[in-house]
């Protein structure tokens, strides 16, 4: 499956979007937090960039799976980590990102978090489609 650029600038910029109305379901500290830091404007080129990444690692996959280790290093030096956690958060809000219940060990030396338990993400490829379906009737 292949996602054009300007569908990921769209999916980018719902998430923005809809991020003054954090999820209600646990963790509502960190989903607050997660919709104020993506609904920044200052911060859409980085959640645009985050995005982008996430999908293509999770999309050369064969079981469409992504882990912050494999992601972490294809990220821009410029995008800030706090930002990466909230817009992580926010994919998972929306459905697209979805944990696997499987976790892998952090390689996450710059954060310090080597060793730690980091989830394993599958990207749930029939709820981008039906997002990406909502788009044209919203916009009418």
């Amino acid at each position: 499956m292949t996602i054009p650029f300007g569908t990921l600038v769209v999916l980018a910029r719902e998430m923005i979007s809809q991020a003054s109305a954090p999820s209600a379901s646990g963790g509502e500290t960190a989903q607050t937090v997660a919709a104020l830091l993506t609904a920044e404007p200052r911060n859409e080129a980085g959640v645009l960039a985050v995005v982008t990444v996430i999908f293509r690692d999770a999309l050369a996959d064969p079981f469409r799976e992504t882990t912050a280790n494999r992601w972490r290093p294809l990220l821009p030096a410029w995008v800030h980590p706090p930002l990466v956690g909230a817009a992580v958060n926010r994919l998972r809000a929306t459905g697209i990102l979805v944990a696997t219940g499987r976790y892998v060990h952090s390689t996450d030396s710059a954060g310090r978090n080597v060793g730690k338990l980091q989830p394993v993400y599958t990207l749930d490829v029939e709820a981008l489609r039906e997002h990406s379906a909502a788009r044209p009737a919203a916009a009418s």
